[in-house]
């Protein structure tokens, strides 16, 4: 394969998320040696270097119409800057809006724009992309059907980063594999993130036969999807609550989630974890730990390896495998195992498709 082949990458949505991508990717194509900071250097022979913006899709004015360079910088994407982004020849398209923005954020967070939507489809196939990545806030699940039947209609593959069901659900997997596509989702996880961490303190405890009898998880944000979950928390606590659940055997102890938003733009993130439990002589024990991060960013490090993966199961024939691929980047998936044997089943199944 030629290390220079580019994967051609469509973004819907263009918030502080793909302010982060873009920025990450353009990072690390600067620096072609750099490897601090990636969960992997390389996925088959993709380099970050290789991912490459064609177009994006958005609802706000500030970015409608401008270069995907620009556009990530409008509004109310606030997380922290990691580099100048590379000038990827790519617009910002308008798209519908269905779902994509509550009432309580126009204005404020989103100027929708007055231009008619383009068609998706058209400009997909326009753009030669390969791989659609969803980022719409979290909630929005209309907008969700809407592109990935858009990117079907391409021949796309297709990315869900936020909590709708869509490659979990059988119908929708199967159309994509018809098509000799990949459709990977639902949620994806953070590099290092709360839910992760909490996973890991409770497979601790059960390791060491403490019984578990509270977990809670509080999530305090800054920016507009920690707003937006102000009022569209439901599939987000659903996907968060059912990766810790599997380190719960008690069927009486329901892991509280919670999100609160901090009033102040910013992408920084701070999530504590309380967990509550008894040892020898049900003898209370507890621990308390807090994890501060840029959310966005956070995300995008996992996001590149989804990107190249989904590229590297279609060069190799091997769609039906996204199943085994969601379990390490995904926080709801078809079948529930530690983060430990997604890492080795992910790892076995870049080397199960060789150059």
């Amino acid at each position: 394969m030629d290390t220079t082949q580019k994967i051609n990458v469509a973004i819907i949505g263009v918030g502080s998320f793909a302010k982060a991508l873009v920025e990450g990717v353009s990072f690390y194509t600067k620096n072609p040696d750099e490897i601090r900071g990636l969960l992997h250097p390389k996925v088959g022979n993709y380099h970050i270097k290789n991912i490459h913006f064609v177009c994006a899709f958005d609802v706000d004015e500030r970015k409608v119409g401008k270069r995907l360079s620009e556009a990530i910088v409008m509004g109310a994407n606030v997380t922290a800057k990691i580099t100048s982004p590379i000038e990827f020849d790519a617009l910002v398209y308008r798209g519908p809006t269905f779902d994509g923005v509550i009432e309580e954020m126009r204005d404020t967070f989103v100027q929708e724009s007055m231009s008619p939507a383009v068609n998706i489809a058209e400009v997909l196939r326009e753009t030669k992309t390969d791989i659609v990545v969803n980022l719409v806030p979290s909630g929005s699940n209309k907008a969700t059907y809407f592109y990935a039947e858009e990117a079907l209609k391409a021949r796309c593959s297709f990315i869900n980063c936020i909590p709708t069901p869509i490659a979990t659900i059988d119908s929708w997997r199967e159309r994509f594999l018809s098509k000799g596509l990949v459709l990977l989702g639902d949620d994806i996880k953070s590099q290092l993130g709360a839910t992760m961490l909490n996973q890991f303190l409770l497979q601790l405890l059960k390791m060491r036969g403490v019984t578990i009898t509270k977990t809670n998880q509080e999530n305090l944000g800054g920016n507009a999807d920690h707003f937006n979950l102000l009022y569209r928390s439901k599939h987000k606590e659903e996907s968060k609550t059912k990766a810790l659940q599997l380190f719960i055997d008690e069927t009486h102890t329901k892991p509280s989630i919670t999100f609160a938003y901090t009033g102040k733009p910013s992408g920084h993130k701070s999530a504590t974890i309380k967990i509550e439990g008894e040892i020898f002589g049900r003898t209370p024990i507890s621990i308390t730990s807090t994890i501060e991060d840029e959310i966005s960013i956070n995300g995008a490090g996992t996001l590149v390896d989804a990107i190249r993966i989904a590229k590297l199961l279609i060069d190799r024939g091997k769609q039906e495998r996204a199943i085994d691929a969601c379990q390490f980047l995904m926080k709801t998936t078809f079948k529930d195992i530690s983060d430990a044997e997604a890492f080795d089943t992910f790892n076995e199944l870049i080397n199960s498709c060789p150059d």
